[in-house]
């Protein structure tokens, strides 16, 4: 009885071993699996288009096991809105939403995707509509809005749409689209500054600068650009 006791000791080792490996093999390759996909979203400024993204990196680290692949680029807005903005070689790519397993982030661009593809109760394009029928604030309004979505200031992009819904004459306009940009600029700049990101900190000062140089004779511009000529 000692004897048979001893033998059927190996028997349940293996046994318990395989239960092991099935259940490693049933849930934890599968979570291995999921945490090392990443997806999302990106959006370019310059072109206003989106695209979406996915690739596979070794759990834990940022080291890629897979390629990076791209759907193809479409734009969330029509010609109404593509017509106001500037075009150029460079072009950057940033990302708005991500998944990494269970998790979802939606980031900056995405509230500026938002807006662009918000649609009114008869199924409208709202921007796309306002576009076509305000021409003249509409070219004053996008390209500004690519600006800011250019240096990464997407979180002002509502106060900009919301002062362009709301106004009719188009120099107050600008001149309340400038003081937004100068003020998001001011904001991003202390938070620059804290993390001592200073070649991101001169860009976007060199940038607000250079969008305040047509401010003239106006007190509250003109105090606004003498704050950003402080370091």
């Amino acid at each position: 009885m000692v004897e048979n006791s001893h033998r059927t000791l190996p028997i349940r080792g293996l046994t318990i071993g395989v239960i092991f490996f099935c259940l490693f093999a049933m849930i934890g390759i599968p979570m291995l699996i999921s945490s090392s996909s990443v997806s999302g979203e990106e959006f370019c400024p310059q072109l206003f288009q989106k695209r979406e993204f996915s690739f596979r990196r070794l759990p834990g680290t940022k080291i890629r096991i897979w390629s990076t692949t791209l759907s193809p680029a479409s734009s969330p807005c029509s010609k109404n809105i593509l017509t106001y903005l500037s075009t150029g070689l460079q072009t950057d790519w940033h990302v708005s939403t991500v998944q990494l397993g269970g998790s979802f982030q939606e980031l900056g661009p995405k509230i500026l995707i938002n807006y662009l593809q918000s649609k009114n109760a008869n199924g409208a394009n709202v921007w796309d509509d306002w576009s076509f029928r305000n021409p003249t604030l509409a070219a004053i309004l996008w390209p500004i809005v690519q600006e800011v979505a250019v240096n990464d200031l997407y979180f002002c992009v509502p106060d900009l749409l919301r002062n362009a819904d709301n106004h009719l004459d188009a120099q107050n306009l600008r001149r309340i689209l400038l003081i937004i940009c100068t003020q998001a600029a001011q904001a991003k700049l202390k938070s620059l500054a804290e993390t001592k990101e200073t070649k991101l900190e001169n860009e976007l000062r060199s940038w607000a600068l250079a969008l305040s140089s047509d401010f003239g004779t106006d007190p509250d511009l003109q105090l606004l650009r003498s704050q950003l000529s402080k370091p």
